[in-house]
């Protein structure tokens, strides 16, 4: 379960059936950067803290739609 607000996001992680030591859930704040490519921010649980950074990896037609996006831009300049 999660809310975005602008680049906000805030999440909170459970564990479907868990095993004894994962029934906590976990909270995760951060920051939406780089068009979206990376979300920044800190993660809690119980007494415990720490910072997380998730990277989004395009699929290779998501690549290969990119580099012909900019072969035509770089065409158009000539």
């Amino acid at each position: 379960m999660g809310v975005v607000a602008g680049d906000a996001v805030d999440f909170t992680k459970t564990y479907a059936r868990a095993s004894f030591g994962y029934e906590n859930p976990v909270d995760y704040v951060g920051q939406v950067l780089d068009d979206g490519e990376r979300i920044t921010g800190v993660w809690s649980l119980l007494d415990m803290n720490g910072t997380f950074e998730m990277t989004r990896h395009a699929s290779r037609a998501e690549a290969g739609e990119r580099v012909a996006e900019e072969e035509l831009s770089l065409s158009a300049r000539s």
